[in-house]
Order: C-alpha cells, then sequence, then structure tokens
C-alpha cells in the first residue's frame, strides 16, 4: 500500500511540475520606460508590430549577466514568459543590445 501511495505520490508530483513550468521564448523590443525595483527593475518594451511587453531584469534571475539598461535601447531578450493582466512579462535570463 505504502509503495502504491510514494509512486502515485511521485507521478502526481511530476504531472504538476511538467504542466507549471514557464516557457523560455525569445523577444525583441525598444525599452520605452523603466520602473526601479528591490533586485532590479521592470523595463515597458515595444517591439516592431506595436506590441508592448514587460520585461524582469533581476540580479537574482540574471546573476553576472544583470545589467542597467536604459530608454531607447534595443533589446533581444530571453527568458521565462508569464501573463498578468493582459501583459505579457519575460523574466530575462539572458539580454543583448541590437
Amino acid at each position: 500500500m505504502t509503495k502504491t501511495f510514494g509512486i502515485l505520490f511521485i507521478a502526481s508530483i511530476m504531472a504538476v511540475t511538467s504542466c507549471t513550468k514557464p516557457s523560455t521564448d525569445a523577444f525583441n523590443g525598444t525599452i520605452e520606460s523603466v520602473e526601479n525595483g528591490k533586485d532590479g527593475y521592470i523595463a515597458t518594451l515595444k517591439d516592431k508590430g506595436g506590441e508592448k511587453f514587460e520585461a524582469i531584469f533581476s540580479i537574482p534571475n540574471m546573476g553576472t549577466n544583470y545589467k542597467r539598461w536604459e530608454i531607447g535601447d534595443e533589446l533581444n531578450i530571453k527568458g521565462d514568459t508569464i501573463h498578468i493582466n493582459n501583459t505579457y512579462r519575460v523574466i530575462a535570463r539572458e539580454v543583448e543590445k541590437k
């Protein structure tokens, strides 16, 4: 009984983890505004199609890759995405200036 329970418990944890894993995507855009935070900042960017999205630049998520970008910088951002209040947010992992 406990062996069956253990197997079912592990299988359910694996199923939940695979369903909640954020996707890693790449986004391109130009910074329009910056809002400072505790461990970094959130930038609002606009892509070539005029769509806006937000990028979270934080020391805990980027480590030694963390850098302060400025309004007007055009960036290529790779990271995990989340969707909050009809806005895409990219948790930046890798950033490259275009």
